[in-house]
């Protein structure tokens, strides 16, 4: 008869080819750790006898698994479906003295260039053919050189910082421009004259590219611009002239003390002069400012669709 030890591994496997199509049928049971932990605690021989590292094998298994095929969903979206072009360095300058801002100008291909055709769209970059991208959207405005791209990057962890320490004439990967951009068309000037622009940290790339462009044409622009500090503040340099084109620009500093500290604080105060009806936002910038923006504004009564963003 057959030892003990090897009746315990012939289980084992007969569990895990057991469980494997169990969930490839997609019958209706708990999630993988939580059925291994069920089948721990059973206190049954069969149970007991699947080694512990083999039910990690398992669950560690089917996490890549799960990985990978969202990976896959992601190429059929379209994000990967393109060929990588190369980059060159241009220059690469801190954008503000704290905060590890850099503005990064690259040379790109004239086909990225023509490719970038609204404000608020944004291009991958990799270092390394298997690393994973950064996705970084332009602060220059379309049409502003048919081979440069001057991009805003704060230096953290992963590909983004990677880039961030390059110098010039150093190269990289890049892919087309990329996204829709912002869609003014949902909120025609003639319907929504008043525009509302905000933005936190490097969030305020895209729309300033906005701002260069000239698509706000001649609506009332104010602009929320939240960062730490004024000396973690990039473009602070470009207040003057963007105020010369008719924006006002409320800058809100949260470590600088308040009220406001943050974008959202400074929109309520403003709110009595926001005519709902006939006001639209654009917004970029942390997932929590943007979210608490929009409750903001459709509390106010300015319609959803009205709040647009780049992607």
């Amino acid at each position: 008869s057959p030892s003990p030890r090897r009746s315990r591994t012939i289980l084992a496997r007969l569990l895990v080819s057991a469980m494997s199509c169990v969930i490839a049928s997609r019958v209706a049971v708990p999630t993988v750790p939580v059925a291994a932990r069920q089948l721990a605690s059973t206190r049954s021989g069969f149970a007991g006898a699947v080694p512990r590292t083999i039910r990690r094998s398992f669950v560690s298994h089917h996490a890549r698994t799960t990985k990978r095929a969202r990976h896959q969903t992601l190429i059929r979206a379209g994000w990967n479906d393109f060929e990588w072009g190369s980059a060159t360095i241009v220059s690469n300058d801190l954008a503000a003295k704290e905060g590890g801002l850099h503005v990064v100008i690259v040379r790109v291909a004239e086909e990225v260039t023509k490719g970038y055709v609204k404000p608020g769209q944004f291009v991958q970059m990799r270092i390394r053919d298997e690393g994973k991208p950064a996705f970084l959207a332009i602060a220059s405005p379309p049409g502003a050189d048919d081979t440069n791209l001057q991009l805003l990057i704060k230096s953290v962890d992963g590909t983004a910082g990677d880039i961030c320490a390059m110098k010039p004439g150093d190269t990289l990967g890049v892919s087309p421009a990329m996204g829709n951009g912002f869609d003014l068309g949902k909120a025609p000037a003639s319907e929504t004259p008043n525009t509302l622009l905000f933005a936190t940290g490097s969030g305020i790339s895209p729309i300033r590219s906005l701002i260069q462009s000239g698509a706000l044409g001649d609506r009332d622009v104010t602009l929320f611009y939240g960062t730490a500090s004024e000396k973690s503040t990039a473009f602070a340099d470009e207040f003057k002239a963007w105020e010369e084109k008719g924006i006002k620009v409320v800058h809100v500093m949260s470590q600088v003390g308040g009220p406001p500290t943050y974008v959202q604080e400074a929109l309520r105060l403003a709110l009595e002069n926001v005519d709902a009806a006939k006001t639209c936002a654009v917004l970029c910038g942390q997932k929590e400012m943007t979210e608490a923006v929009i409750e903001v504004l459709t509390g106010h009564g300015v319609a959803k669709e009205k709040c647009i963003m780049n992607f």
